[in-house]
């Protein structure tokens, strides 16, 4: 039960998420990969190429969709951003490319990692076939795959939050790790580290750098506020500008995941939550809220037919195989879409019902 609410929390955040690409950044794309930033998930964490069992037909349908050039069905009606050049048929160095890549690594929970490759390279092709960034993209696609794969070994820091002792917080740990990571970057990514890490390096040493003056008992409140207030000056207008968009998204994210929770309580209703994100983030977002709230309504409902459905075959006491192959079938009757089958299967296991 409880790993099956993670996975509904995990969908709660890619639903927020959603929506709030449209009330952050008009006409951008239907996808989002936030930057980890202490104490939250590493890079390596959401980056690193997940492998999955190849037996599920589900995945197989994904799989070969994405080797006959189709996206995988998480990515349908959205398009890979455009990989930069510098007019001269040379990679731009530029953060683009990396959000290139980041598009497709959000799938690899979906397919394989031979096919995430596989796909990866045919849109590179498609973008640069003919042109020297082309084989620049490739190499750096590979520096990229290295530098994720040597984070993925590093130790990883719990957050920064008091022990039940209430000792400090170990933020010497955390310290290390950006330092490893950035020293990896370097060695891994050469000319490409700043590009692609560079800012998000600056932030996550300057949350570090909040964190010591918060947790500094020497200081006193208006010490610890000058401190702060100075660190924050001390930022280049770009990187405060930054750290605005992101409080600001952030402040969306907190009023959508409110306002669904709210809507999804006894009692609760959708005109509800379209009146409370219309008052915070204007129409249109709450109409785009509605239709995914209404949306996941539906698929909820469905997943509960399938599950009772799925539970009489669980009373007959068939053999293992026998099960299996059944729960599939109807699976793929309730599911036809590889990425909806892949999130039920995933429901079943939390529930210990896999099949």
């Amino acid at each position: 039960m409880a790993q099956d609410e993670r996975q509904r929390g995990g969908a709660r955040k890619q639903w927020v998420a959603y929506v709030a690409v449209g009330v952050i950044s008009a006409g951008a794309a239907l996808w989002v990969n936030r930057a980890p930033t202490v104490p939250q998930q590493t890079i390596a964490q959401a980056g690193q190429a997940g492998r999955v069992a190849q037996t599920a037909p589900a995945l197989g349908q994904a799989a070969n969709a994405s080797a006959a050039g189709a996206l995988p069905a998480s990515l349908d009606g959205s398009s890979p951003p455009r990989l930069p050049t510098d007019g001269h048929g040379r990679l731009a160095r530029t953060r683009a490319v990396r959000d290139f890549f980041d598009y497709f690594l959000t799938t690899q929970n979906e397919i394989p990692a031979t096919t995430l490759d596989a796909l990866v390279r045919r849109q590179i092709a498609a973008q640069l076939d003919g042109t020297p960034a082309a084989d620049e993209a490739l190499n750096v696609w590979q520096r990229y795959n290295a530098y994720l794969s040597a984070v993925g070994k590093l130790p990883q820091t719990s957050s920064p939050s008091p022990s039940p002792t209430g000792a400090r917080p170990n933020l010497d740990a955390l310290q290390l790790e950006l330092d490893q990571r950035d020293a990896l970057g370097t060695r891994l990514m050469g000319e490409w580290n700043t590009p692609f890490f560079g800012a998000e390096s600056q932030q996550q040493h300057t949350d570090l750098a909040r964190l010591r003056i918060a947790s500094d008992a020497s200081l006193s409140d208006a010490q610890k506020a000058a401190r702060l207030a100075a660190l924050d000056a001390a930022l280049p207008p770009e990187v405060r500008a930054a750290h605005e968009r992101i409080r600001q998204q952030q402040a969306a994210l907190d009023t959508l995941s409110q306002a669904q929770a709210q809507a999804q309580k006894p009692g609760g209703s959708l005109d509800a939550m379209r009146a409370q994100i219309t008052q915070t983030l204007g129409p249109e977002a709450a109409e785009r809220a509605v239709k995914m709230q209404q949306a996941d309504n539906a698929w909820q409902a469905r997943y509960a037919d399938y599950a009772n459905q799925r539970a009489q075959i669980d009373k007959q006491n068939l053999p293992a195989q026998q099960r299996d192959a059944q729960v599939t079938q109807l699976r793929q009757q309730f599911f036809t879409n590889p990425g909806e089958a892949m999130r039920a299967a995933s429901l079943d296991r939390g529930s210990g019902s896999g099949g």
